[in-house]
């Protein structure tokens, strides 16, 4: 029984520390008390017939060994600190952030990262270092076609709020957020019928090799493919090129005939990085990436001439009703006839929308999730933007490629007025005075921003200052001869979240 005790001890130290010692020492002082009494029954039941009170003996035996031990944790539990309520989930500085720029057709790579972080950093690209080396700096470089992808790492004081980005030029002006290694992606734009190729880009960061389930949507519904699940396995520290309509991970034929398509990736094992690609025969751009919700905000419809439609995906079984509504230069609006759209289960329903020339924003709520895109045709070139979250106090937005004619749409919610500070960052910091830009509740604002003196490219801040309601942000790069690209801006990842922790001693 010493034993037995010993053991019950050795546990309950480890939980409770020195406390514990009282409690063994009472506890054995009864488990003694136990011994004796278990002697002295021996020494005096030495009658015949004794053996007929031994199980009550026993009996009495065990209520004394349960004893010691109740009161080595009786004991023990008065030195245990009581209950605590469980902390709450904290934030801390992200430490380290990669970045996937896909497959480059003759590219310009531009970096960027906020001001504000202490400490060292460093950042490479492919292993090799790069001219990143202070929080709140720009950096770019062209690259040459056919180049590969490029992984864009950043550890340290580099890594908050990482934001590169990279243009091409070719067929068109093309521009794209770099991915971030995720789980799961949506992309919604011109399909197959309505393309001359719609690439898909897979890019595994990581050294074991990912696992991506692809699944596509288009006005008919559900694309579906002969082997049922679309699987794509991505090797460590590789890219997979698909091509969409044309090879049997790209959905082959079935996939050929869809003038619409969206697209889902989702990374079975591992993360992965995505990359969707549109070319037509007058223009190209890249697919942002978004995700469904009930409530969303597509911002940066560009103003002037040329078709706009939006897009809307439905994930789930059943149709969605969405009500629209619009943010403009001159306030919230119902695009002309039209306020609630009815959208198809499983599908891609494409909406024609009158805008009357004006920059908009469009906010859609619906009674089930939806993924919402919208392109947008202006001369010989095309572009994309889709829905992303608002920017607020805590998570500004970061663009890191800004050049030629750059145009900001900034856009808040009717319920609440915005205010914003815009920082332009050179290689060697800021690269003139901030500027401040009130937006007024329900509406939408222009804001030209020229190159900064002594240099045509730069990286930009935008952010939400305190007390201002939430802001829908997106870019518009124009590049004479080139084109035009949209880009939605998504809050920059500064901080990572970590779960909330208890005592798991305390019941």
């Amino acid at each position: 029984m010493r034993a037995a005790l010993a053991s019950v001890y050795a546990v309950v130290r480890r939980v409770l520390g020195p406390p514990a010692r009282l409690a063994y020492r009472l506890a054995r002082a009864v488990a003694r008390a136990a011994g004796v009494y278990a002697v002295r029954l021996s020494s005096a039941d030495t009658r015949p017939g004794w053996m007929n009170r031994l199980p009550a003996n026993r009996f009495a035996l065990a209520a004394l060994v349960v004893l010691a031990v109740a009161a080595l944790y009786g004991v023990a539990s008065f030195a245990r600190p009581a209950a605590s309520a469980p902390r709450h989930g904290t934030t801390v500085p992200v430490t380290s952030a990669y970045a996937a720029c896909p497959d480059t057709h003759g590219a310009r790579v531009s970096a960027v990262t906020p001001p504000g972080a202490r400490g060292s950093g460093q950042a490479s690209v492919a292993g090799a270092p790069v001219l990143l080396t202070t929080p709140g700096t720009a950096w770019s470089t062209d690259v040459k076609k056919g180049a590969g992808p490029w992984v864009f790492g950043a550890y340290g004081s580099l890594a908050p709020g990482l934001t590169v980005e990279q243009t091409t030029s070719d067929g068109g002006l093309a521009g794209t957020r770099c991915g971030r290694p995720a789980t799961d992606l949506w992309f919604a734009g011109p399909g197959p019928a309505d393309a001359d190729d719609v690439s898909l880009y897979l890019t595994n960061v990581d050294d074991r090799p990912v696992t991506a389930l692809v699944a596509a949507l288009s006005p008919e519904g559900s694309i579906e493919t002969p082997e049922g699940q679309n699987q794509v396995l991505v090797g460590p520290h590789s890219t997979r090129l698909v091509q969409v309509g044309v090879q049997v991970e790209g959905f082959g034929q079935t996939a050929a005939d869809a003038k619409l398509i969206a697209l889902h990736v989702h990374a079975m094992t591992g993360r992965i990085s995505a990359a969707v690609r549109v070319d037509r025969k007058k223009g190209a751009d890249w697919l942002p990436a978004t995700a469904p919700s009930r409530r969303v905000v597509v911002p940066g419809v560009p103003s002037g001439g040329g078709r706009r439609r939006l897009l809307i995906a439905v994930p789930g079984q059943d149709e969605a009703r969405v009500t629209v509504q619009g943010m403009a230069p001159d306030g919230a609006f119902a695009p002309v006839g039209e306020r609630s759209l009815d959208a198809t289960a499983l599908a891609v329903t494409p909406f024609d929308l009158g805008f009357g020339g004006k920059s908009t924003a469009l906010r859609l709520v619906a009674n089930r999730p939806i993924v919402a895109a919208l392109v947008a045709e202006k001369g010989d070139d095309f572009g994309v933007t889709a829905a992303v979250p608002p920017l607020g106090a805590a998570d500004a937005g970061l663009v890191a490629d800004n050049r030629d004619t750059t145009t900001l749409l900034l856009s808040a919610p009717p319920e609440h007025a915005a205010a914003v500070r815009l920082t332009q960052l050179a290689a060697q910091g800021p690269a003139a005075p901030a500027k401040d830009v009130a937006v007024p509740a329900g509406h939408t604002v222009e804001v030209a921003l020229p190159p900064p003196a002594g240099g045509d490219d730069y990286g930009l801040t935008i952010a939400p200052r305190p007390g201002s309601g939430p802001v829908y942000a997106a870019r518009l790069l124009e590049v004479k001869k080139k084109g035009f690209t949209l880009l939605p801006i998504a809050p920059a990842r500064i901080t990572a979240a970590l779960p909330p922790v208890a005592d798991s001693t305390v019941p």
